[in-house]
């Protein structure tokens, strides 16, 4: 048959969206069992007629394929289009297939060809369902009415990429992620790596997340190369809020682009959708520029004249550097030049331009993919800029950073207590308290969803109450929210993987009125880190301090007196006397001392 033949691909002017996507799919649905059926029939009845009729419904699928395939990639729906081609190139493999089985001269043949044919139609299910999964992420972006549900759409789709099963674990993942992209780890607590998780999420819903990593990966590199005029720049005055609000802006283009989106794009819209394309070449782009020339030395002004510059002829100069052209793609200074001499107009279909060394037109599908494009080129080089400026420990991160994105601690709070699987969530607020009703299953750890909430508490509240449902039984954790700083501040102050924060907080914590880790078993717990400072001799005694200062703190005078007696059977040795070695005898045995602790 012709339609064996290679795929025409000829270009379509169908641009492929949402409503398209849906079609497409309907038509694959119904095309299938039709195939199987006039397969059938020229199995068993072979004749010009049945062959005719296969044939017809084989160049169907092959209208299908030139279809997609012809449509124009553009943001923000590349990945529509992507998984349309990857399906219908799934479906077109496994017809040709079935039809070298059909027409297999051996037996062994036909068995070769129809077993390849049965695992491609295994394979066609998930296949089929990939493009409306990622529509369906896409719209649900677009639709979302509030910035609340658009940021819990982000990091819910960005749990189940990374396969986190909270927040903590997604940090941590995301840092991972970020260090195998950039080829090096960004410095510990400058959070780089949750920018960099949050901004690719988005990408892999409206943009090419391969480029967005290839950006992010050749700006670093570009960034770092003079780390004297980079340390200068992440030391000018005005540098830190720049950036801030450089990634701030770009989160409302991205959100304004979105809107615009919703309908057909009139003009009135229109006009707003090149406010957006300029707004980024003036700001979030000009960050990026001076970020790349500065790192990579083609810059050595100040940055505080830099930032006074004229952004167009900034992203001119980058531009005629080639390794830096291609990171800057979508901006478009032209259009910044013709709107600020008033050398725009805007149509139903798109706009025209003119300034004094170009002039050209674009439809709003292509307006579109330029300030997607442009995000994703401008988020990128900022991603690479703050990993390469977290050398210096340079950070933009900031706890209550969500408030600029127009959301509460208490939506937070929720949003962390929802990504792991708590369902029911409710805020409640009384003075310097919360109190919080959830629902969860039985097995889960209260303790940990507190640690969670760490990071978005208030310092304002000093208790927080946690009141869940765990299969019709109400537990109560409750505890003064201090003990959780340490896990909020991202750097672990005593060097044991938190494990000393962990035991202060559930020694002062209660669920249903008890402490949730008893005296016995924090005695065990700290005279076996005892026992392993003392094996490091006088290096170990300041972690002794630090234990004996945890024993003050519970009122457990005994485990205070057997450390302090260690720290001086550590610097006398064997002068010591026998009351001190008495009492690190003691230590002694409750570090091999059985204990049950179950995990509340």
């Amino acid at each position: 048959m012709e339609v064996l033949d290679r795929p025409r691909h000829v270009a379509s002017e169908v641009e492929f969206g949402a409503d398209e996507l849906q079609s497409l799919m309907r038509r694959l649905h119904a095309w299938l069992p039709a195939f199987f059926s006039a397969l059938r029939r020229v199995c068993d009845e072979p004749s010009n007629v049945s062959a005719q009729a296969l044939e017809q419904i084989a160049q169907q699928l092959q209208a299908e394929s030139d279809l997609v395939w012809g449509a124009p990639r553009r943001r923000p729906w590349i990945a529509v289009v992507d998984g349309a081609r990857t399906c219908v190139d799934q479906v077109v493999a496994m017809m040709r297939s079935y039809l070298a089985a059909a027409g297999a001269r051996t037996p062994l043949e036909a068995q070769r060809s129809g077993a390849v044919a049965q695992s491609q139609m295994d394979a066609a299910g998930d296949v089929l369902d990939m493009p409306i999964t990622r529509w369906r992420f896409l719209t649900d972006l677009l639709a979302a009415e509030t910035v609340r549900d658009r940021f819990a759409h982000l990091l819910q789709r960005a749990v189940q990429d990374f396969d986190a099963a909270d927040l903590t674990v997604l940090n941590a993942r995301a840092e991972a992620a970020l260090a195998s992209v950039a080829g090096t780890a960004a410095s510990s607590g400058c959070s780089v790596g949750l920018q960099y998780m949050l901004q690719r999420t988005a990408i892999t819903a409206f943009g090419d997340p391969e480029r967005f990593d290839q950006i992010v990966r050749t700006s670093a590199e570009l960034m770092s190369r003079d780390s004297g005029l980079l340390a200068a720049l992440a030391a000018s005055p005005s540098f830190a809020s720049d950036v801030e609000a450089a990634v701030l802006d770009l989160y409302d283009a991205a959100s304004q682009a979105g809107v615009a989106l919703s309908g057909q794009i009139p003009r009135q819209a229109g006009r707003a959708l090149v406010d957006v394309a300029v707004s980024l070449v003036e700001g979030p782009g000009q960050i990026a520029v001076i970020g790349l020339c500065t790192g990579s030395g083609v810059k050595s002004r100040e940055y505080e004249r830099l930032r006074q510059d004229n952004a167009t002829e900034l992203l001119r100069s980058a531009r005629q550097r080639p390794e830096m052209e291609g990171l800057l793609s979508g901006l478009n200074g032209d259009l910044r030049t013709a709107q600020a001499h008033r050398m725009l107009r805007y149509t139903d279909s798109g706009i025209t331009w003119q300034t004094k060394s170009a002039a050209g037109s674009m439809s709003w599908a292509e307006v579109c993919e330029e300030v997607f494009l442009a995000c994703e080129s401008v988020m990128g080089c900022l991603i690479g800029l703050m990993h390469a400026l977290s050398q210096f420990q340079f950070s933009v991160y900031r706890s209550d950073g969500y408030v600029d994105l127009g959301l509460s601690a208490q939506d937070m709070a929720v949003l962390a207590l929802q990504l792991s699987g708590c369902t029911d969530v409710a805020v409640e607020t009384s003075g310097r308290a919360w109190t919080i009703r959830l629902t969860t299953t039985e097995d889960a750890q209260l303790t940990i969803l507190a640690v969670t909430l760490g990071a978005f508490i208030p310092v304002s509240v000093d208790l927080v109450t946690l009141l869940a449902d765990r299969d019709g039984r109400v537990d109560t954790l409750s505890g003064p929210t201090s003990l959780l700083t340490p896990f909020r501040e991202l750097q672990d102050v005593d060097g044991d993987q938190y494990g000393l924060a962990t035991l202060r907080f559930q020694c002062r914590w209660t669920l249903n009125g008890a402490a949730c880790v008893n005296r016995i078993v924090a005695r065990v717990w700290v005279a076996r880190q005892g026992a392993d400072a003392l094996v490091e001799g006088v290096q170990g005694i300041p972690r002794l301090r630090t234990l004996r200062d945890f024993a003050r703190e519970t009122d457990d005078q005994e485990l205070g007196d057997s450390l302090t007696a260690l720290i001086r059977l550590v610097r006398l040795g064997g002068s010591a006397d026998q009351a001190t070695r008495e009492l690190v005898d003691r230590l002694r045995t409750w570090a091999i001392s059985p204990v049950v602790n179950r995990p509340v």
